[in-house]
């Protein structure tokens, strides 16, 4: 059974500790600015809560997709796997490592499931896909840009093809479902949103540099290159690559950042590149006239008054596949 406390709940809660309204609204506020925007007041409070200690959730067990909210812990669910993302790199001041994760859902939604563990990650690498029955044990629930995704640690159990569990119809929970789209109906608010077609101009990679504890950008500060959060630091490299995607119906230009620079140029070394930038127009031969698939969200680029296209995932396709889910004939 699925206990767990309200907003309401939570900032009584919150009081009972000794905090008053303001203090309360100026930690919210701050979780919400440190997250970036991107969790809800609710789940900041829950952050808030679960960081003093205080027990929002009682013997939460197994749980079906649309039950799922911030904060829960040592939840258990099953799903049907529905869309792989691929396995990407990061590193934080307190450690560095590979993070996974998949869509999985039931006939009550989906679900982002996501994976730190070597363990599981080597599951996922091997064997998950497409269609594959799988159970969560011991899972926590976050929110991220506005939907639930259950995080696995060390502790969490990845079952394949649990005993006695059968998923035939998955609901798709909205902000989970990639919606795929012709570039000429984009608008500027969309989020989860694919799109195929040619790339037909790329422009030079951007290289510049970014905090090697945290990733965020470096500014040059007289002799040396200062990070907001860390000071003084020795600067490290990321990048960015800007491509116009063409779909017969509109072009768009679509902007990728760090890890999938390397994949859209199909380079492994971008330090090589960057030290070597005559290497590039070898590279754009290449690239020109290639067909591929993107996924990410809409911006509005003010400056220009054009909607652009930021992406997080990119998946080269054939001609072939192209020619028949764009339908042309």
């Amino acid at each position: 059974m699925i206990n767990s406390l309200g907003f309401e709940q939570i900032l009584d809660r919150l009081k009972e500790k000794g905090l008053s309204n303001d203090e309360i609204e100026i930690k919210i506020k701050s979780k919400m600015e440190q997250l970036s925007g991107l969790v809800s007041r609710e789940g900041a409070a829950h952050i808030i809560a679960n960081e003093l200690g205080i027990k929002v959730f009682e013997e939460i067990g197994e749980i079906k997709i649309n039950n799922a909210k911030i904060g829960m812990r040592n939840v258990s669910l099953n799903g049907k796997v529905t869309l792989v993302f691929d396995i990407r790199q990061f590193k934080t001041e307190k450690r560095e490592g590979r993070v996974g994760s998949f869509i999985a859902g039931d006939e009550t939604g989906t679900i982002r499931v996501v994976l730190w563990d070597e363990s599981h990650l080597e599951i996922f690498e091997k064997q998950i896909k497409p269609d594959l029955i799988i159970r969560v044990e011991d899972g926590y629930i976050r929110e991220n840009r506005g939907y639930m995704e259950i995080h696995l640690g060390n502790r969490s159990k990845l079952i394949l093809n649990p005993k006695n569990v059968e998923i035939n119809e998955i609901t798709q929970t909205k902000s989970n479902f990639i919606n795929n789209k012709k570039i000429k109906d984009l608008i500027e608010t969309d989020k989860n949103i694919a799109l195929k077609g040619t790339i037909v101009q790329l422009f030079d990679p951007r290289f510049f540099e970014v905090c090697s504890k945290c990733g965020k950008r470096a500014k040059l500060d007289g002799n040396n290159f200062k990070c907001n959060e860390h000071g003084n630091v020795d600067p490290v490299y990321s990048s960015v690559v800007n491509c116009v995607l063409d779909d017969g119906s509109e072009s768009v230009r679509v902007v990728f950042f760090r890890d999938l620079v390397g994949k859209v140029l199909n380079v492994d070394d971008l330090e090589r590149l960057r030290n070597n930038p005559a290497d590039f127009e070898k590279i754009k031969d290449n690239i020109l006239g290639k067909q591929i698939k993107v996924e990410g969200r809409a911006v509005k680029n003010e400056m220009f008054n054009r909607i652009e296209f930021i992406s997080n995932n990119i998946e080269e396709l054939s001609p072939e596949i192209l020619l028949k889910e764009l339908e042309i004939k």
